[in-house]
């Protein structure tokens, strides 16, 4: 048998679909990172092999585009926590979280794209 709290934190993650959520958030996180790293990575490099107009125009654009979904999905995990007991917490953890991760799938990708190039 499972200790009460541990029954209630697996009904939270498993019937509750809160497992499911996280996964998701998650998700949703790092594309918008990798959006925004693509983006910045464009304004870096320079025009390249790009055959567009303004690629430097085109990555403030993409990298615009991946810091507004970012934000927009860190805002549906705070008003998703809002409504958890105790929610203060996890959302200033919530957002150390975000700012740790985006600015690392940044750098992972900028640093990978310059050790390939």
């Amino acid at each position: 048998m499972l200790p009460d709290s541990l029954r209630r934190i697996a009904t939270q993650l498993f019937d509750n679909g809160l497992l499911r959520l996280i996964f998701e958030n998650t998700r949703n996180m790092a594309v918008s990172s990798l959006i925004t790293a693509a983006g910045l990575e464009v304004v870096r490099a320079g025009p390249g092999d790009l055959d567009l107009v303004n690629p430097t125009l085109v990555g403030y654009v993409v990298t615009t585009i991946g810091a507004i979904l970012l934000v927009l999905n860190l805002m549906d995990g705070l008003w998703r926590l809002s409504r958890v007991k105790s929610h203060l917490i996890l959302q200033v953890l919530l957002c150390g979280a975000y700012a740790f991760i985006f600015w690392r799938v940044v750098y992972l990708v900028l640093y990978f794209k310059a050790g390939a190039g």
